[in-house]
């Protein structure tokens, strides 16, 4: 039998063995996490990092297959965050939600510019004061992303994501996320004037999407609940679950919306409707099995650390720290200012700190668009890095006396 003629013909089917392998790395990573007390996404990205480039370069996080089944597990994992969420709490932490995200893009948006600016201006390209200023103004600008993908695995594990904490950490992840999508187009439009970047129609496509994901998530819920019923309805609600996600995070990406918040949107369309419970329990089987375990391996294989850093590792360092103390900061004075307690207000801003595919997507904009250094790339990685390491761990440790707080079918 010739081994190495069996091996190219089974060539072309490569891709198989890369998600066994990612699969397996996530299981033993989550496992080992379970066995010290910590939560199963932090060994996952753990794990990723040692089979990615940055140590053993076992796969390559570049795969096309790998980054879409990836995409879909945040997707799922957020659609189960909007399932899961408590509709009167949602509506009344929409204030408190806006204040705390506000503070969470001020402060490190603020130190993320000042800081380069004032005492690290050789990691900055070269220009006049203007130029510079505005390149300081683009790191402050990837600062201000967070990835609340990370902070809902673990809450979902804790059954936290329903308390009043929970849900204000997704609801300050989302007008976050809005605010930086804004942030960027106008920093971009500065550094670059003769950019394609309309600022008006931007900001008309945003609240066009709010509008008609709002509108459509209501006429959904209304007509699930009241026409939607019987064995054919409850045999075929999770198929219509997963195309009705599908269909809001790519409408969300159309009108530059992160595919994450239109995902939210349709579980909360969802989480108001009888079969709730069984979407839920249906879709987080298999997501849970496949797609969000390579989300976070995913994670580990994207973040590459070379051994360059040590050249500049104080710079690197101090935007790591102005990124998480902006965060926990900045989140957390405001949640104090919502009418949060001390304790609710740290666990709000820990569970903002953490920073992964957006970051890294806006960080390689500005290097291949030269508006900031390989330095400061490679430090961005390393935040990325570094906050996806401690964010389950700090999580885990605040809400370890909460109650569990269980799903409940508040409308």
């Amino acid at each position: 039998m010739d081994l190495s003629a069996m091996m190219q013909h089974a060539q072309g089917y490569e891709f198989l063995l890369q998600l066994a392998i990612l699969l397996v790395a996530a299981a033993i990573g989550g496992w080992l996490a379970s066995k010290v007390s910590m939560p199963p996404v932090l060994g996952q990205i753990l794990v990723g990092i040692i089979i990615g480039p940055t140590v053993f370069n076992l796969v390559d996080g570049k795969n096309d297959l790998i980054h879409d089944i990836s995409q879909i597990g945040v997707i799922f994992l957020m659609f189960l965050a909007g399932l899961e969420t408590d509709l009167k709490e949602l509506k009344s932490s929409g204030k408190g939600a806006s204040i705390i995200a506000m503070g969470g893009v001020l402060l490190p948006l603020g130190l993320g510019t000042l800081v380069p600016l004032l005492f690290f201006k050789n990691f900055l390209p070269d220009g006049d004061a203007h130029h510079q200023l505005m390149f300081a103004l683009y790191i402050g600008t990837i600062l201000t992303a967070t990835s609340v993908s990370i902070s809902v695995s673990v809450l979902r594990d804790m059954k936290q994501l329903g308390s009043k904490q929970g849900i204000s950490i997704l609801g300050a992840a989302i007008i976050d996320d809005v605010l930086g999508i804004v942030l960027l187009a106008v920093v971009s439009g500065m550094v670059n004037p003769s950019g394609d970047t309309d600022i008006k129609q931007l900001m008309i496509k945003i609240v066009s999407f709010f509008i008609i994901a709002v509108l459509a998530g209501i006429i959904i819920s209304k007509g699930i609940t009241k026409f939607a019923q019987g064995s054919v309805w409850r045999d075929r609600i999770v198929t219509f679950a997963i195309i009705l996600c599908f269909i809001f995070a790519y409408m969300a990406e159309m009108f530059s919306v992160a595919a994450i918040t239109g995902a939210y949107f349709a579980g909360v369309a969802l989480a108001a409707t009888p079969y709730r419970h069984r979407v839920v329990s249906k879709i987080q089987s298999f997501a849970y099995a496949l797609f969000t375990p390579i989300f976070f391996v995913s994670i580990g294989l994207n973040a590459v650390i070379t051994s360059d850093i040590v050249n500049y590792i104080g710079y690197a360092l101090v935007i790591v720290t102005i990124a998480v103390v902006g965060k926990i900061v900045g989140c957390g004075v405001s949640a104090r200012i919502s009418g949060f307690n001390g304790k609710h207000s740290l666990q709000i801003g820990v569970g903002m700190i953490a920073r992964a595919e957006v970051a890294l997507i806006v960080a390689n904009q500005g290097l291949s668009s030269g508006i900031i250094t390989n330095q400061t790339f490679t430090s961005v990685v390393l935040l990325v890095v570094i906050s996806t390491i401690v964010t389950p761990p700090l999580l885990k440790l605040l809400f370890k006396k909460e109650k569990p707080v269980e799903v409940s079918d508040g409308k």
